[in-house]
């Protein structure tokens, strides 16, 4: 009696443990990361194809617009040298005055000539296509100071451009060619660079730092060439290329002649510069003429027309029963 009591109460216990390990919540079981499948060839090289048509048109749209750019500066600059040829033959009056005017509208139209594509610039202001050479640096002075007059004490001036400031000692005793030497090491890394042309200290910035010196170039010294206690901003003169429209003197009493050199040789280069497109655009048209010459495209068509069809699922079901080797009546029975 007793034992069959203790081997009831073993079985319930059991019972009662394998009940517990059942109720028990299950720990959810971590996934790992899911592998990624690797993309078939076929498809890369059908990405590849895309990306690298897709980039070729775009160069083409992007000359395209550079060629109209260029077309137009041409145009005008052709008007701007009639302009100049009577000037200078019929000598001064009103037919001259009138004529200057109209060259000076035209020279303004042509400095405003600035053409993108999907917001690159593609002409610099001295009309150099930046596909093929890099844009041409913007030259300044500072407006009253001279950084390269030589001084009887060291000098320890203070530069800030945008968020960076450097620190250049310009020593006692040195001569402008050594005074600009100093400059141009120091200024280096801003991405300034300083040249003395005729005894006048002449700054160059890329475009990208021109933007920055335009918002502001601050300067402090010790009160020999810059004024002493804080960071004062210190205004800039431009200097023009004889490439550049603002450049040129449009006026009676200047030398009209040397301004027709100028507006000429700038023209010469914008059209040199437009037959190379062109000749591009050519080459380019016989390739593509040439490539699609060479693959017959009706053969394709012929097999890809029974797909062109209204209902193609008509020819994919008939191509299905031929494989299952089923006929009509089998089909329809399935699929009733």
């Amino acid at each position: 009696m007793v034992n069959a009591i203790g081997d009831s109460l073993n079985v319930l216990r059991q019972n009662q443990t394998v009940s517990s390990s059942h109720t028990a919540p299950v720990a959810p079981v971590q996934q790992g990361p899911q592998p990624t499948r690797a993309l078939p060839k076929h498809r890369l090289a059908s990405y590849g194809r895309w990306a690298s048509s897709t980039k070729e048109q775009h160069q083409v749209s992007a000359s395209q617009v550079a060629l109209q750019a260029l077309q137009q500066a041409s145009s005008l600059l052709s008007h701007i040298r009639q302009q100049l040829y009577r000037v200078i033959r019929s000598g001064s009056g009103e037919m001259s005055q009138q004529a200057l005017f109209q060259a000076e509208q035209e020279r303004q139209r042509l400095s405003q000539i600035r053409p993108h594509y999907r917001g690159q610039l593609l002409l610099d202001h001295h009309f150099n296509l930046l596909s093929q050479t890099p844009a041409a640096p913007h030259a300044f002075i500072l407006r009253s100071v001279d950084l390269t007059v030589p001084k009887q004490r060291d000098e320890r001036i203070l530069v800030q451009l945008g968020q960076r400031s450097l620190h250049v000692t310009l020593a006692a005793g040195l001569d402008r060619q050594q005074l600009n030497k100093v400059l141009a090491n120091a200024l280096a890394p801003l991405g300034l660079n300083v040249e003395l042309i005729n005894g006048e200290c002449l700054f160059k910035a890329p475009s990208s730092v021109w933007q920055q010196v335009q918002e502001g170039l601050l300067m402090m010294g010790e009160g020999q060439r810059l004024p002493a206690g804080e960071l004062r901003n210190i205004h800039l003169e431009e200097r023009f290329s004889l490439q550049d429209p603002r450049e040129w003197g449009l006026k009676a009493d200047s030398n009209l002649k040397q301004t027709l050199a100028k507006v000429t040789k700038t023209q010469q280069k914008i059209d040199a510069q437009i037959q190379g497109i062109l000749a591009t655009h050519a080459a380019l048209l016989s390739q593509m003429q040439t490539s699609m010459a060479t693959i017959p495209p009706q053969a394709e068509l012929q097999l890809l027309v029974k797909f062109m069809q209204p209902q193609p699922f008509v020819y994919q079901l008939t191509s299905l029963m031929a494989q299952g080797n089923a006929n009509r009546d089998q089909v329809t029975a399935l699929l009733g």
